[in-house]
């Protein structure tokens, strides 16, 4: 994936739940405009993406292609550990409105002078991956609190599917549904029964040797609804295991969820 050159990152002396003990304070600089010699920079840097994360004011403001700028609220919504030597966390962000949403997913550790950050705009129906360069700490939260938020997104409103052919379940590249979701909670696996219909955003090939496995493999990435309409979820599905992450986007949590198989991707046409 190219990196993205237009985001500039700034997360500011924040304070978690857990008062004393949660440190988030970032000051990073956006990858680096490549120069051709002699020439103006390849690519120009529009104001594009600004995140903010502080105790006052915790925002992420966008300025789409036609100028206009959007801000939305920006919620850390918990962390796990990272692929280790890699980064000790993975921290995962949202920001959303009622017709729109950003997931974001850090590789950070405690302390450092860069770090990978990913991130899904459901708008653009893109994920970027973008590498940070200047000195952080991040120091999160035993537990989380997030608040509920009025997300209503109908799955009429994904684009066509531009992805492989793949098969996970009972949905493929028209869609499908979910049984149900087996999520942990803690030291304890928990069902939500109620079915849930899916459809697929985008996919995405990860090299090997990436710091959580030597081999390759493929995700598919997901908008799932439940049937009343009252949940929506972001759904991350693997070719290597048979789990993934599913993003609880009206509560605000992260879900490690049981799939029971992994998601099945035709190869690659020849070109």
């Amino acid at each position: 994936m190219r990196p993205l050159l237009c985001l500039s990152f700034a997360l500011l002396a924040a304070r978690g739940v857990v008062a004393g003990e949660t440190e988030i304070s970032f000051a990073l600089d956006g990858p680096a405009v490549v120069l051709a010699e002699g020439h103006a920079p390849v690519e120009k840097v529009p104001p594009g993406i600004a995140l903010k994360l502080d105790r006052e004011t915790s925002t992420l403001t966008w300025t789409d292609a036609s100028l206009k700028v959007r801000t939305y609220q920006l919620d850390v919504l918990a962390c796990h550990p990272g692929p280790r030597p890699w980064s000790d966390n993975l921290a995962w962000l949202v920001a959303r409105s009622k017709d729109d949403f950003w997931i974001l997913w850090a590789y950070v550790n405690e302390t450092g002078t860069r770090c990978w950050i990913n991130y899904y705009h459901f708008a653009e129906n893109r994920v970027r991956m973008s590498l940070f360069f200047g000195k952080y700490t991040f120091r999160p939260p035993e537990t989380f609190t997030n608040a509920p938020f009025d997300i209503d997104i109908g799955l009429d409103k994904v684009p066509k599917w531009a992805g492989r052919k793949f098969r996970h379940k009972d949905f493929g590249p028209d869609g499908g549904k979910f049984p149900k979701l087996k999520y942990r909670d803690g030291a304890e696996w928990k069902e939500r029964d109620d079915e849930l219909a899916v459809k697929p955003l985008v996919d995405l090939e990860v090299p090997g040797n990436n710091g959580w496995a030597s081999e390759p493999w493929t995700e598919v990435h997901c908008l799932a609804r439940s049937v009343d309409g009252t949940r929506l979820y972001y759904v991350v599905t693997y070719t290597a295991v048979d789990h993934g992450w599913v993003v609880d986007l009206r509560d605000g949590r992260v879900l490690y969820t049981q799939f029971g198989e992994a998601v099945k991707v035709e190869p690659k046409e020849p070109k």
